[in-house]
């Protein structure tokens, strides 16, 4: 064997290995199962579902009460009765936090569980459905429906719904199961091979036989021994990270007021026996007090009450977290076609062009046979609508090539009326001028001036072409021959142009990626009143060669313009990944299965109306309705509830620090002493208050939205140290034992003088512990109306709304609640261990809230400055890690499963792109083994040949064009090489027997489509050369 047979030989071979060659019958009643069969195999197999390892309801539970802020409520809870006080054990605070330990886990459970099941019915209302053979008729069923014995019907994007095998005759598939065994390559599958559930059909048409369904299947034997992997959105890092942020500062604080207790001479005199335990006592509350035992259930209210919002918008959500990463993104890549346009094509006739020897009817009628009528697209609707399906009917249909993103085409063989076999073609219109020109450079121009034409006044061309099948005859090989183009309208929705600019408003910038021609992408984005500078295909070239493109990186490339035209799927993946990788927040729309992986790598993934089961796994939103409003609503929906939960943060933190800065001053400056059993109150009261904050009616932000840590602690602290030295002012001003003439100068009576200070001559009031609860529940209640804006409180206006009923309503009991118990408190009531309390009078609790809401004014008017002013120095310099950041670093340790599935797909796309280099460079090889082959034949005296590139063919000499001593070179067709020879010795050296060689000429073809190698010779057949098709005839590699 020589060479050029040789590097043949691995071509073929290559292709062998991304395909299943053994060709099983199956047997199977093509009329689909009955109901009754349906009904008998469904109570013996059940339901086509994957019930993963369930994790118990009483382990969630038990896992919630021995987390942190639970543990440290039931340690404080056991140290308040155990430890006795004054005589007595602190029943009261024992009974508040095991009632706020258990409520707080109940809610936290029962609000998880709501929002999964608000979740599983959004899933529900976007159930995978398949089209399925019963009772002799297609029928659309949800995919859970189906049983073993089920006809299924599969093409391109779908996910296969259980394990079966493949049935139809006479045809293949590609089917990707990078997801399932990490195979990069799509596999081709023929009838009787096998098809796992889980894995994605790549390209082609046909049915499928279920044999496994639900957990007998391939997925289902892999989940069901897994629990779910969820993805941790950044929101539960923050409030995980905000939670030990507190319980931290909590712990510090109270473990050096245990040793100050412990070790203090002052407090040595002030509690003079069992000092140890009582301080440890007081530790262990003052860490429960601060401890944000709601906060769980607060962001899980939050956002399930947010999901529930955006399922009345008509989209899903599939994740909780991916409401409040939506906030904060700056670019929205969309579509063109069914988002930005109503998809509802229409045919302008009097635009067709159409070649001579054909007609209109003729053009749509083989536009028609190409074109999918079970489930058809908009195109193929608008042309069948269109075609004479009378006549369409008389043509039996023997294989249907479905449309995919990479070939952009669709194909059919007929047969027609009258016998005869043809092959006819559709798609994009470079894809079909690309088919029929050849060398024609004159015609390229023409369609070339036709399209772009066309294309600037917004009209969509599509391409029909057709070409015979051989028939085993000597000749020329057969070309596709042009029929015409077809012309296409696809108008911009009505609401799009305000859209966009609502988008522009709110800061987010819509560029618009596709794969059509960059003339109409123009004209579309002109009409919608978007920018006009889209970029065409050229630049993906420049940027594989350089890296750059213009000059620029990609991600910055990206900022200056405002669409891309001409793209393909890896093109979004690296429109979204250079984005991501330069830190900024992106949302994706897409459809198709090769959008997944731009799906799945965007910040949120967008599956659009009508989107495949792969492109709908992938996404992290799914839209019921089309259009690119749904979207935007979505967005700004996102925006409010991210407001909410950074409000109700701020406040959280806010309080507690509060509650630390109180005790820590009044034990460690004022050595006073403030009942610890006041500090659980105040805290189950202001959790049980602000959970209604999840309703809270807010306007959303006119810009992206991303997280802050250092901003919501600097703003807490700042505000918390405020309050805190406001109550510590007003001890000092309120307590006769500092001697301070305040209360006579409003008119009022000094608080009654109550129990000495050991450490003093001077005497301390019950009376103050009653005021100072009563300022801090207005310092706390009325500071929520001031950190739920950034403005002025009660500036009200469309970007500061009153606040809604249902948290007003709350704060208003609690201040009231607390005003009437700290005047009409009884000194006889001590519900708890600690000082005693003693209530005020009406004007003197006239007089605190007065002072609580004076310092209310100045924390609000402090907070104004600090956005205004000191929180764009601290910007400046301080160093900090962005949103962005984080959510990539997030992706990458978040989501291990997830990015398996990405990393696989994006493998895939890589390999397959290195695959098809490698094997093209093959094809090369071989041609130029051929021509060398071809130029020792024909070699004249001298010993040189000429080769004619242009007319494929070799001479002894240039100009001569004997007919006796020429060799034509192998001519790339669409699906084949092919070589003719007329010389004696060129039939021997191409592997002929030479008994069987002669001075006929003999051409030979090897067609990779269907898998056959052939020749003739005139009249006469010649027997094949095993070697033959190895050599000079070399498959050709389509992309």
């Amino acid at each position: 064997m020589d060479e050029a047979s040789r590097r043949a030989a691995e071509l073929e071979a290559a292709a062998d290995k991304l395909e299943q060659t053994e060709t099983v019958t199956v047997n199977y009643d093509t009329r689909g199962l009955t109901s009754d069969q349906v009904a008998d195999l469904r109570k013996k197999y059940g339901w086509n579902e994957v019930k993963p390892h369930q994790v118990p309801e009483w382990f969630k539970v038990l896992k919630k009460y021995l987390s942190l802020v639970p543990m440290l409520l039931i340690v404080a809870a056991l140290f308040s009765v155990c430890v006795v006080e004054d005589n007595m054990r602190d029943w009261f605070s024992f009974a508040l936090l095991l009632f706020l330990n258990n409520s707080m886990v109940w809610a936290d459970y029962i609000g998880q569980r709501s929002a999964h099941n608000a979740i599983a019915a959004v899933e529900k209302l976007g159930a995978p459905v398949c089209q399925v053979k019963r009772d002799g008729q297609w029928q659309n069923r949800q995919v859970r429906d189906l049983v073993p014995g089920d006809v299924v019907h599969l093409k391109a994007g779908v996910i296969m719904p259980a394990d079966g095998v493949f049935v139809t005759k006479g045809t293949t598939i590609t089917v990707d199961e990078s997801a399932l065994t990490g195979e990069s390559v799509p596999i081709r599958k023929r009838p009787g091979a096998p098809l796992l559930s889980g894995s994605v059909v790549d390209r082609g048409e046909g049915e499928m036989l279920v044999t496994k369904t639900g957990n007998d299947s391939f997925y289902g034997k892999t989940l069901s021994l897994l629990a779910r992997a969820e993805r941790q959105g950044y929101l539960e890092t923050v409030l995980h990270r905000t939670s030990l942020f507190i319980t931290f500062v909590a712990s510090c604080c109270a473990a050096f007021l245990f040793f100050w207790q412990s070790f203090n001479s002052d407090w040595k005199l002030i509690i003079p026996e069992r000092r140890y335990l009582i301080a440890l006592k007081h530790a262990f509350i003052l860490i429960a007090s601060v401890a944000p035992a709601a906060m769980p259930v607060v962001t899980t209210t939050v956002l399930s009450v947010g999901a529930l919002i955006i399922t009345k918008q008509n989209a899903a959500v599939s994740r909780l977290s991916a409401i409040e990463e939506a906030a904060g993104v700056v670019i929205l890549f969309s579509d063109k076609t069914g988002t930005l346009t109503k998809n509802q094509l229409s045919l302008f006739k009097e635009e067709s062009m159409i070649e001579p020897g054909y007609d209109e009817e003729t053009m749509l009628l083989y536009a028609s046979l190409c074109s999918d009528t079970q489930e058809p697209e908009p195109i193929d609707r608008t042309i069948n609508a269109a075609a004479d399906m009378t006549e369409r009917a008389k043509y039996q249909i023997l294989e249907y090539v479905p449309f995919n993103p990479v070939d952009k085409r669709t194909e059919a063989t007929v047969v027609s009326p009258e016998g005869k076999k043809f092959i006819t073609t559709k798609g994009a219109p470079h894809v079909i001028r690309d088919l029929v020109c050849y060398e024609d450079q004159k015609l390229r121009e023409q369609l070339n001036e036709l399209i772009l034409n066309k294309a600037k006044r917004g009209l969509r061309t599509l391409g029909v072409a057709v070409k015979p099948v051989p028939d085993g005859v000597a000749g020329d090989a057969p070309r596709w021959k042009l029929v015409g183009y077809l012309s296409l309208f696809d108008p911009p929705r009505e609401d799009t142009a305000a859209t966009i600019q609502r988008a522009n408003e709110l800061g987010i910038r819509v560029i618009m990626v596709t794969g059509d021609q960059q003339a109409i992408a123009v004209e579309t984005a002109r009409q919608l009143h978007m920018g006009t500078n889209i970029v065409g295909p050229e630049i993906w070239k420049e940027e594989k060669e350089t890296g750059l493109v213009q000059g620029k990186a990609l991600a910055e490339f990206i900022e200056t313009v405002d669409g891309f035209a001409g793209v393909f799927p890896e093109h979004k993946y690296a429109i979204v990944n250079a984005m991501m990788d330069a830190h900024k927040l992106v949302a994706m729309t897409g459809d198709g299965v090769n959008d997944a992986p731009a799906l799945k790598r965007a910040t949120i993934g967008i599956a659009v109306s009508g989107a495949t089961q792969a492109a709908r796994a992938a996404a992290d939103i799914i839209l019921f309705a089309p259009g690119l409003k749904t979207i935007i609503t979505v967005m700004s929906l996102s925006r409010q509830i991210f407001k909410r939960v950074e409000s109700y943060i701020i406040f959280r933190i806010y309080t507690s620090l509060i509650i630390l800065g109180m005790w820590w001053g009044c034990i460690v400056i004022l050595r006073y002493q403030f009942p610890s059993w006041t500090l659980v109150l105040m805290s189950m009261i202001n959790d049980f208050v602000l959970m209604s904050c999840s309703r809270d009616r807010v306007a959303s932000s006119t810009s992206p939205m991303i997280w802050s840590m250092l901003r919501v602690i600097c703003l807490s602290t700042w505000l918390g140290f405020l309050a805190t030295v406001s109550i510590l002012l007003y001890v000092v001003f309120a307590d006769p034992s500092h001697c301070v003439n305040w209360w006579p100068r409003w008119g009022l009576p000094k608080f009654t003088p109550d129990w000495p200070l050991p450490v003093s001559e001077h005497f301390m009031s019950y009376q103050t512990n009653a005021g100072v609860w009563l300022l801090m529940t207005v310092l706390i209640q009325f500071s929520f109306q001031s950190v739920r804006t950034r403005g002025l409180f009660c500036r009200y206006n469309e970007n500061n709304q009153f606040p809604a009923l249902v948290i007003i309503i709350p704060q208003i009991c609690a201040v009231v609640v607390t005003i009437f118990l700290s005047i009409y408190w009884k000194i006889a009531w001590r519900p708890g261990s600690g000082p005693r309390m003693v209530g005020i009078n009406w004007g003197q609790a006239w007089v605190t809230i007065f002072w609580g809401i004076l310092w209310f004014f100045v924390m609000d008017a402090t907070k104004i400055g600090f956005y205004k002013y000191a929180w764009p120095v601290i910007t400046r310099n301080v160093v900090y890690k962005s949103i962005a950041e984080t959510a990539c670093q997030r992706e990458i340790e978040n989501n291990n499963v997830a990015s398996k599935v990405m990393q696989n797909t994006v493998h895939f796309l890589e390999e397959r792109e290195r695959n098809v280099e490698k094997l093209e460079e093959k094809v090369e090889d071989a041609f130029l083994a051929a021509v060398t082959d071809a130029g020792e034949l024909v070699k004249n005296d001298h010993g040189k040949s000429h080769i004619d590139r242009k007319e494929h063919k070799v001479s002894p000499e240039p100009g001569k064009t004997s007919t006796e001593d020429e060799v034509s070179l192998p001519r790339k067709d669409a699906n084949s090489f092919v070589v003719s020879i007329t010389s004696e010795e060129g039939a021997c050296r191409t592997g002929f027997d030479d008994a069987d060689a002669g001075t006929a000429k003999h051409r030979v073809a090897v067609d990779q489509k269907n898998r056959e190698v052939s020749r003739s010779s005139g009249k006469t057949s010649i027997p094949l050369h095993p070697d033959v098709g190895k050599g000079c005839a070399v498959p050709s590699i389509t992309r």
